[in-house]
C-alpha cells in the first residue's frame, strides 16, 4: 500500500483529518490497537525479565534498579523525537522502521555470556526504540476518530494494558519448565509477528503540522474563550499531568521491576512465599488497571481531572500497604488499589494532553510518553537504592511520592479551571 498524499490543513473542518475512509480509518485503529497489544507484551516480559534476570545473574540492588531505569533514561526523550517524526513522515513507515529495530533489539537478550551490564545497556537500547512507536500510535487511533478521542486513547490504554497481564507468567512459569531465556524467544516471534501485521494491514498516511497557528479554537472546532489556558504545553492543566505521569511512571516500574525480586527476597528470608506469587500479583495489578482503563475511558473529558486526583490518593495508600505488610491477601489489595490508581494517572493525563491539538498529536503523544519517562527512570533507580537500605523503603517512596504530587496537582488544576 502506498502512501497518501500529504496535505497542508488550515482550518479545523474535514481537512483536520486524515484523507481516508471512513472503514480504513476504523481498520487502522483497530490494527493499532492490536500492534500496542503485541509490541507492549514484549516490553511488558523485558522489563520484568531485565530486572529480574539481573538478580539471577548476581547483580546488585542498584543493577537491578539500572536495567529498569535506563530504559526510562531514555524514554524521556525518544518519544519527543519519534512523535515529531511520526507526524512529518507518517505512522506506518514510523512503525514500520522502529518495530525493524525492535526485532534487533530483543534478539540481544540471547547473546551469549551476557552480564547486568549487558542488561542495563540493552535496556537504554530498547527505550532509545519504543520511543517511537508508543506516540505513533498514541497519535494514529487519537486523529483517526476525532469526535471520541477519550475512547480511542482508552481502547489503546486497554490494549497495552491487557497485553502485560501475561508476561510475568511467561516468566515466571516458562523460565521453570524451559530455561531463563524461554520468554525472549517467545517475544521475538510476537514482534516478528506485529512487524507483519504493520506492512500488511495498516493504511499509510501523513500529516503536516499546519503552516499557520490556530488560535482560540479547542478540538471540537468551537471558540474557546482561553485558548493559551487549554492549549498551552506550559498551562496549569498539562503542568498537572505531567505531575500524573510522572507519578505513573514511578509506581509502574517500583512494582514490576522491583516487587518480584522482593517476593525473591521474601522467600529466602523464610516467608510464606514462593516463586509463582510475583506472577499471581502482577496479574493482579495488571488485570486491575486493564479495567479502570476501561471505566475511564467512558467517563469523558469533564471527569479526568478527577481521575487524575483519585489516582494519586489511590498510589499512596496502596504503597503504604505494601511498606507496613509482608501478607500475601494485604499484597493482594494493594496490587488491585495500586492498578486502579495508575490507571486513572496515566488515561486522565493522556487525554487531557492529547487531545489538546488537532494537527500534531504525535508530537503531544511523545510529550506524554517522555513525561511518564521521567517516573521509569527515577522510580527503579531511586527504589534499587532505597531497597539497599530496607526491603520495603520503596513503597514508602511510594506514598510520599503520591501526597507530593497531590500537593503539587490540586491547585494547579483550581486554577485551570478558573
Amino acid at each position: 500500500m502506498t502512501e497518501q498524499e500529504s496535505y497542508e490543513p488550515f482550518c479545523l473542518d474535514a481537512e483536520g483529518e486524515p484523507d481516508l475512509p471512513d472503514a480504513t480509518k476504523k481498520r487502522n485503529r483497530i490494527i493499532g490497537y492490536i500492534v500496542s497489544f503485541l509490541v507492549v507484551f514484549t516490553l511488558g516480559t523485558t522489563e520484568v525479565f531485565a530486572s529480574w534476570y539481573a538478580g539471577i545473574l548476581g547483580g546488585t540492588s542498584l543493577e537491578l534498579g539500572l536495567a529498569m531505569g535506563m530504559f526510562g533514561f531514555m524514554y524521556m526523550f525518544s518519544p519527543i523525537i519519534g512523535g515529531r517524526i511520526s507526524d512529518r513522515i507518517g505512522r506506518k513507515k514510523t512503525l514500520t522502521i522502529s518495530t525493524a529495530a525492535y526485532v534487533v533489539v530483543i534478539s540481544f537478550y540471547l547473546l551469549p555470556s551476557i552480564a547486568p551490564i549487558h542488561l542495563i545497556v540493552i535496556r537504554a537500547v530498547e527505550g532509545l526504540v519504543f520511543g517511537f512507536i508508543a506516540p505513533t500510535l498514541e497519535g494514529m487511533v487519537a486523529e483517526l476518530d476525532p469526535e471520541a478521542q477519550a475512547s480511542a486513547l482508552g481502547n489503546f490504554s486497554t490494549s497495552w494494558s491487557a497485553s502485560m497481564i501475561l508476561p510475568p507468567f511467561i516468566i515466571a512459569y516458562m523460565a521453570g519448565a524451559y530455561g531463563e531465556l524461554s520468554s525472549i524467544y517467545i517475544i521475538l516471534a510476537v514482534e516478528l509477528l506485529s512487524l507483519v501485521v504493520i506492512g500488511g494491514f495498516i493504511q499509510g498516511y501523513r500529516r503536516k503540522t499546519p503552516t499557520r497557528k490556530i488560535e482560540g479554537v479547542n478540538n471540537k472546532g468551537a471558540v474557546d474563550s482561553q485558548p493559551e489556558q487549554i492549549h498551552s504545553k506550559t498551562s496549569p492543566r498539562f503542568i498537572a499531568s505531567y505531575v500524573s505521569l510522572i507519578l505513573w511512571g514511578v509506581v509502574s516500574t517500583v512494582v514490576i521491576a522491583l516487587f518480584p525480586t522482593y517476593i525473591e527476597t521474601l522467600i529466602v528470608l523464610g516467608h510464606p512465599f514462593v516463586r509463582e506469587d510475583f506472577g499471581n500479583l502482577l496479574l493482579i495489578w495488571n488485570a486491575a488497571r486493564t479495567v479502570c482503563f476501561i471505566v475511564v475511558a467512558r467517563l469523558g473529558e469533564k471527569h479526568m481531572i478527577e481521575a487524575i486526583v483519585l489516582g494519586a490518593i489511590l498510589s499512596a495508600i496502596s504503597g503504604m500497604m505494601l511498606f507496613l505488610s509482608v501478607n500475601i491477601w494485604v499484597f493482594t489489595a494493594a496490587m488491585i488499589i495500586s492498578g486502579v490508581g495508575v490507571g486513572f494517572s496515566y488515561l486522565g493525563a493522556l487525554y487531557l494532553v492529547v487531545s489538546a491539538t488537532e494537527f500534531e498529536k504525535g508530537s503531544y503523544a511523545g510529550l506524554v510518553e517522555s513525561m511518564g519517562g521521567v517516573g521509569l527512570f527515577i522510580g527503579p533507580i531511586v527504589g534499587g537504592w532505597l531497597m539497599g537500605f530496607g526491603l520495603t523503603l520503596p513503597y514508602l517512596m511510594l506514598t510520599g511520592l503520591s501526597l507530593v504530587a497531590l500537593l503539587v496537582m490540586v491547585p494547579l488544576f483550581s486554577r485551570s479551571n478558573k
